[in-house]
């Protein structure tokens, strides 16, 4: 036999069944490793899916919630919220005695002069301040709403128009006219009805928001869930006074207490658990505040 052909010898019979037998503990060492490593990263995932629909309802009732005051909420129930949401505010550029007004933006460096968050529908509020004359002198505030949209173009020389590029302003004609005069100058917030509260789909609960657009309520839009049901409690919402209790008084609301809860997916090993998440929001003061 060549040198060669030596050198290409391959392994015995005994080295061969003492290798195979190796070679599988190693394999099942890696796969158990592997395994184990896959359910941790499924109960992590488990673990941080309710939470993380918590925290998304939280940070979406908090957006809607924080610009309001006590008499924006219209309704608070164990388990929904309605309220007056803020749109956007404007300046009063131009009016006429036909209930009409020309509204430019209160934002100098919003371009179109529209600084809308949703675009204004008839049937949007509005809260307007007006005097009995013509001066800034002590206005009050008067609530209307929106009968008719058009675009304006009555502020073109208007100081709040100059710079922007397309000088159309928003006209809205407005019901329920007040006997006070409206002052040119003066601010505008459009608010629109808002509702937050749990729906169902299928066999599981949600945290849904739905408007009410032309004085219809529209479809509801899902924000987070999974969450518990309603018997469950898995939306409690509750009114807080300026000294933190508990109150059923709108008027007196100085803040908004909220609880939500829901399931942790089951991994299939861990008992099921539930995540709770409780926080408050504050509204904005027309007199006192809640001290915090």
């Amino acid at each position: 036999m060549s040198v060669a052909a030596k050198g290409r010898r391959g392994g015995t019979l005994v080295e061969l069944l003492t290798a195979l037998p190796i070679a599988a503990l190693l394999a099942v060492a890696a796969a158990a490793t592997l395994i184990g490593a896959w359910r941790v990263v499924r109960r992590v995932v488990v673990t941080q899916g309710s939470a993380r629909e918590l925290r998304h309802a939280q940070a979406a009732l908090e957006s809607e919630i924080r610009p309001l005051r006590a008499r924006d909420i219209t309704t608070v129930g164990d388990t929904a919220v309605e309220f007056d949401a803020l749109l956007g505010t404007g300046v009063v550029c131009a009016a006429d005695a036909a209930n009409r007004l020309d509204l430019a933006s209160g934002d100098p460096a919003d371009p179109r002069g529209l600084s809308w968050a949703s675009s204004v529908q008839t049937g949007d509020a509005l809260s307007l301040w007006r005097t009995a004359d013509d001066r800034l002198a002590a206005p009050l505030e008067h609530r209307t709403t929106a009968r008719a949209l058009s675009w304006g173009a009555a502020c073109t020389t208007s100081p709040w128009m100059a710079a922007w590029a397309d000088q159309r302003t928003l006209r809205l004609t407005v019901t329920d006219p007040s006997s006070s005069a409206v002052v040119v100058g003066s601010p505008v917030a459009l608010r629109r009805r808002t509702r937050f509260s749990l729906y169902r789909s299928g066999t599981a609960w949600f945290l849904g928001k739905r408007a009410r657009v032309g004085g219809v309520w529209d479809v509801v839009q899902p924000v987070a869930g999974p969450l518990l049901s309603p018997s469950q409690r898995g939306l409690t919402v509750q009114l807080l006074d300026a000294a933190g209790v508990v109150t059923l008084a709108v008027a007196d609301a100085a803040a908004l207490r909220f609880e939500l809860r829901a399931d942790r997916a089951s991994d299939g090993r861990a008992p099921l658990r539930r995540d709770t998440a409780m926080f408050e929001v504050v509204l904005r003061a027309e007199s006192a505040q809640r001290r915090r």
